[in-house]
């Protein structure tokens, strides 16, 4: 069994190196953005900290968890004023910074590498920016959602 979890480690991170590249490559264009998609994007974060959790026996004191979390909520309210929304075309466009990237690419690689080595004291290191970065995305996501619902319409004004 433990050889097969190594195996998987192994081909999940590559998998996250790929579509972090992926991401770099794609990320600075403008996209839509859609209440839909940041919910989900919310909800996958959420899923993936689970899965890392359940799938690799990291624990970390729940005071100490929860504060990460927090803080890392808060970090992602604040990051996602800076995520430029506008109006072209009747669909709401949107900007990303490349700080947002670089923060969730790097912790998740921190952690999955952390991962890597056979000690549960470095596992459960790891867990520590993966809950960061969980938090930052489930609020920087959230916080787009409630930007993106909230934005009026332009009006077009009779010359």
């Amino acid at each position: 069994m433990d050889i097969i979890l190594r195996i998987l480690n192994v081909v999940f991170s590559g998998v996250t190196i790929a579509l972090t590249v992926l991401m770099l490559l794609l990320y600075f264009k403008e996209r839509r953005i859609q209440p839909r998609s940041l919910l989900l994007s919310a909800g996958l974060s959420l899923i993936m900290l689970f899965f890392f959790i359940l799938l690799t026996g990291a624990r970390l004191n729940i005071m100490i968890a929860t504060a990460l979390f927090i803080f890392g909520a808060a970090f992602g309210v604040l990051r996602a004023f800076f995520v430029k929304l506008y109006y072209r075309d009747k669909q709401v466009l949107g900007k990303y910074s490349l700080l947002s990237l670089l923060g969730w690419g790097c912790s998740y690689a921190l952690a999955i590498l952390l991962n890597s080595f056979d000690s549960a004291l470095l596992a459960s290191l790891g867990l520590a920016p993966l809950l960061l970065a969980t938090g930052t995305q489930i609020a920087l996501n959230g916080t787009l959602f409630l930007r993106r619902i909230m934005m009026q319409a332009p009006t077009s004004q009779a010359v």
